[in-house]
């Protein structure tokens, strides 16, 4: 599959002029980066990819400032599609019903980051215990913080006093 068969598709199902950007990874492979500004977009996304006979590989998460943002990870015929889309109240619709390839995806965020995934078919956990709160992730320091304290120690174990009241 050429890599104007799935932007042309992308471009005319969304409801904003959004930009696809085009790169390559260090191999050659070529990868596609949509940003999203409204949500509700990412199941327009999925429908295209799912009717290109495409699939959801992962869904990444982190936050900043009190939003979460989402990487949808999708692949056409080794095209790789990142999506990034972000929500300020914890939801965003599921997009399992078209792609089931991100039921696993979508219940980990769930469960991890209590973002809840709107008409998601399967409510039960993957693998925490029920007794453990949705959304335990958000109360650590994300790993991507503590990475940066390598090089700046002060600065990291000032944040850990600070968040911690130490």
């Amino acid at each position: 599959m050429k890599i104007k068969e799935i932007i042309q598709p992308i471009q005319e199902n969304l409801q904003y002029p959004y930009k696809l950007k085009e790169d390559n990874d260090n191999y050659g492979n070529k990868i596609l980066w949509l940003k999203l500004d409204n949500k509700k977009d990412i199941t327009n996304v999925a429908r295209v990819i799912a009717n290109l006979g495409g699939r959801c590989v992962t869904i990444t998460v982190y936050k900043a400032n009190d939003i979460h943002f989402l990487i949808y990870h999708l692949d056409v015929d080794g095209i790789l599609i990142n999506v990034e889309a972000h929500t300020t109240d914890n939801t965003i619709d599921s997009i399992t019903p078209l792609l089931p390839s991100a039921n696993w995806a979508e219940r980990e965020f769930r469960e991890m980051y209590a973002i809840e995934p709107i008409g998601h078919p399967c409510n039960e956990r993957l693998f925490l215990d029920e007794s453990i709160t949705k959304g335990v992730l958000n109360q650590y320091i994300p790993l991507s913080k503590m990475m940066l304290g390598i090089n700046e120690n002060d600065i990291l174990w000032e944040r850990v006093e600070k968040e911690n009241k130490i």
